[in-house]
């Protein structure tokens, strides 16, 4: 948790983006419960952290293509969704990157199984197309805390900074 912490520390440390409010993590509807996630509770968060984001998927299957204010882009995935994807119990948060080419290739499945030895926030490994990937995986059978939300979301966009930096350069 302390590391999830500092990384965000850091993140919200970063200049906001022109014309942007930075996100208030004090902020009263932060202690707010979301009963489940839906486009409409991940959506609220999305934009108050200052993401942009694209529906995707189904209406059984809702899925969103978000860009994080760092210009990280990743897809949210719901899982479990009943009502026609009204109530999820879950949402998986993904990215993808193409393999590098050269030497550099040899050297990512060493490098994943180092990042995932330092950072245990979310799951480096390679898809079974061989491209890195990073995920992170939420559940909200009894709800989850707006707040925690937002957090989880910042922190992932800097571990996907951190992924790019340490996997694949």
């Amino acid at each position: 948790m302390r590391k999830a912490s500092l990384l965000l520390t850091a993140f919200l440390a970063a200049a906001p983006v022109a014309g942007q409010v930075p996100w208030n993590p004090a902020a009263p509807e932060n202690r707010q419960v979301l009963p489940t996630f839906n486009y409409a509770t991940v959506e609220s968060v999305l934009t108050a952290i200052g993401a942009r984001f694209v529906r995707r998927g189904t209406a059984d299957r809702p899925a969103l293509d978000v860009t994080f204010p760092n210009n990280r882009r990743a897809g949210i995935v719901f899982g479990n969704c009943e009502r026609q994807g009204a109530a999820c119990k879950a949402i998986s948060i993904q990215a993808l990157w193409n393999l590098p080419v050269g030497p550099a290739a040899a050297r990512v499945p060493a490098a994943i199984q180092a990042f995932n030895r330092r950072y245990a926030f979310s799951r480096a490994y390679l898809t079974a197309d061989g491209r890195p990937a990073l995920q992170r995986y939420l559940t909200a059978d009894f709800g989850f805390i707006r707040g925690n939300l937002a957090v989880n979301l910042l922190v992932f966009a800097n571990q996907e900074e951190r992924f790019a930096a340490e996997v694949l350069r």
